[in-house]
C-alpha cells in the first residue's frame, strides 16, 4: 500500500540544516548535496552507517549506541568463522587488513577481509582503442569538413577490412 508524503517514516531530518526534510528514498542522494553547501558544519559520519551523520561532539556517544553496531558485530563474529578456512587449492583466506577508527574514549579496529591493493592490475577501459576495432558506425563530431572526409574515407577502409 501506498505511503502518505506526511508520515513521520517517510520524512527524514537533515544533520545540516534542519529546515530540510526529506523523502527516505532520497536522503542519501541530499546528504551529499547538502555537505557541499555546509563545509565547515562540524558533522561526522557514522562508522557503522553512511547516512548517520551526528555532531563531532556525540559521534562517542552514537557509536557506542548505534542501532546497525549490532548487525556490524554479528557480521564480524561470522566472518572470524569464515576465516581460516583453505580453498580446494591449499591457499588460506586470511588477508586481513584492519581500518582504524579512534574516538575520545575509545579506538575500535573494524577488520575486513578484503584487501584492493592486492588484486592483479588489470589496464583501464580505453573505448577509443574498442571502437577501432569493432564493427561499429563512428561519426566524425567536432572536425573541420577536410578532417571529416578523410575521417570518412578512413572509415570506410576499416569496416571494409573487418
Amino acid at each position: 500500500m501506498f505511503k502518505r508524503v506526511g508520515e513521520e517514516s517517510e520524512l527524514l531530518t537533515c544533520p545540516y540544516n534542519v529546515s530540510h526534510q526529506i523523502l527516505r528514498s532520497r536522503f542519501q542522494v541530499h546528504l551529499v548535496r547538502c555537505r557541499k553547501s555546509y563545509p565547515n558544519s562540524e558533522v561526522v559520519v557514522c562508522p557503522f552507517n553512511i547516512t548517520h551523520r551526528v555532531n563531532k561532539q556525540e559521534i562517542d556517544w552514537h557509536v557506542s549506541n548505534c542501532p546497525n553496531r549490532q548487525s556490524f558485530e554479528v557480521f564480524k563474529s561470522n566472518e572470524s568463522q569464515v576465516q581460516g578456512l583453505t580453498s580446494s587449492m591449499g591457499s588460506t583466506f586470511n588477508d586481513d587488513t584492519n581500518t582504524t577508527y579512534e574516538t575520545a574514549n575509545e579506538t575500535f579496529e573494524l577488520e575486513t577481509s578484503q584487501n584492493w591493493d592486492n588484486l592483479p592490475r588489470v589496464p583501464s577501459y580505453n573505448p577509443r582503442a574498442y571502437a577501432e576495432k569493432a564493427n561499429i558506425l563512428r561519426l566524425p563530431v567536432g572536425m573541420q569538413p577536410s578532417q571529416r572526409a578523410a575521417f570518412r574515407e578512413a572509415e570506410r577502409k576499416r569496416l571494409q577490412n573487418l
